[in-house]
């Protein structure tokens, strides 16, 4: 099944769940909800989590959840357009900071570059919000330094690394567990390393947040008294998690380290059987176990006309995509966008490839990739030029 770059894996949902709704008074933000957010707080070892419907909903209760008059935020340039949406929206100002054009990421030497332009320009950034890209795990300890002396709050995207952590100099960093952010955000759309169908949480250690995150779910809406229902605290929106969405996402947690080991030994796999390309690409992914995979990407060289080889494979069956177009090519963000650092999210971008990779695959169709791989490099279609 590779005619998609991801997707849902539901082989392990009890269908018992249905019947549990069923018989359930409260059929959203109830008790299943609640029991969601105690796990996934206890598997990233953060103090507070809080579910919601989608992870642009966590971004926006996130960003909404730090109380910024005036909103100034750093964003990676290779990015969805989720972030960038939202700032735009909240009628805030975009700062584009460049990636590391082997990890498209974020990195303490691009950080540093885009603070230094702002002083330069005299611009003062309120919020940053790094990518952890691709199932991969940034190294935010001396990022978060420099964020604390500018008075930076930060907001880690972990849509992509679900229960991912990594080592930085011999400590372990758990996405999620707030060590150096203020949140950290995640997406359990179907293509990610867990799925609720659609959903969302965000985790913190900071229980004022955590508190104005519970308010924020359910239109910032506070209790009173019973011939005054409610108080408005702040106009915001429904971001709350239904309760199937809460169960679905409890049995997808019980199967989480299978779909970890599945993933890590596909791309194990991949790496093993890439070698013979390395005159035309380069695997981004790398091995550790640690890592919860959840794209596969590849660098093209320069002579790799990557249009045609998505075509290409796209007759053969094969899903391919691109994570991400830099943010600043989208024209609508135009007049929100104060400063744009670009040249190494323009080379990611222009190389940047994403394989198949999902946990209803196998070995054979690893295989039937690469071999469609070679039949495209080693014809004449490949060298052409972009």
């Amino acid at each position: 099944m590779i005619n998609s770059y991801g997707t849902q894996d539901l082989r392990y949902i009890d269908s018992r769940i249905f019947q549990k709704i069923k018989n359930n008074r409260i059929v959203t933000n109830g008790n299943y909800c609640k029991l969601f957010e105690r796990k996934i707080s206890k598997l990233v070892k953060a103090r507070y989590a809080v579910a919601c419907n989608n992870g642009t909903s966590a971004i926006m209760m996130s960003i909404l959840a730090l109380n910024k008059k005036n909103i100034i935020a750093i964003l990676p340039n290779i990015n969805f357009v989720a972030s960038a949406n939202i700032i735009s929206l909240l009628k805030g100002k975009i700062i584009l900071c460049d990636v590391n054009k082997n990890t498209g990421m974020v990195d303490f030497v691009s950080f540093k570059k885009i603070l230094n332009i702002c002083k330069k320009k005299k611009i003062k950034p309120n919020i940053f919000i790094p990518i952890h890209y691709g199932g991969d795990v940034l190294d935010l300890e001396k990022i978060n330094n420099l964020c604390r002396i500018n008075k930076i709050d930060i907001i880690e995207d972990g849509c992509h690394s679900f229960n991912s952590s990594k080592i930085f100099n011999k400590k372990k960093v758990i996405v999620g567990n707030c060590k150096y952010s203020k949140l950290t955000t995640f997406s359990f759309h179907g293509v990610k390393n867990i799925t609720t169908l659609e959903g969302g949480a965000i985790t913190t250690n900071n229980k004022k947040i955590y508190e104005r995150l519970q308010l924020l779910k359910s239109h910032s809406l506070k209790k009173t008294k019973i011939n005054d229902p409610y108080m408005m605290i702040s106009p915001t929106l429904n971001f709350r998690m239904c309760e199937l969405s809460a169960l679905i996402g409890i049995e997808q947690l019980k199967t989480i380290n299978k779909f970890k080991v599945k993933r890590d030994e596909l791309v194990k796999y991949y790496l093993k059987k890439l070698i013979v390309f390395s005159d035309f690409l380069l695997p981004l992914n790398f091995n550790q176990k640690s890592i919860f995979w959840h794209l596969f990407t590849i660098q093209l060289n320069n002579k790799t006309n990557k249009s045609l080889l998505m075509k290409f494979l796209k007759k053969e069956n094969i899903a391919t995509q691109i994570h991400y177009k830099p943010i600043y090519k989208h024209s609508v963000y135009k007049k929100y966008i104060l400063i744009n650092d670009c040249k190494n999210s323009n080379n990611f971008y222009r190389q940047q490839l994403t394989l198949p990779l999902h946990t209803l695959m196998n070995k054979k169709d690893v295989n039937y990739i690469v071999s469609k791989l070679k039949n495209f490099f080693y014809s004449k279609k490949s060298i052409n030029v972009k």
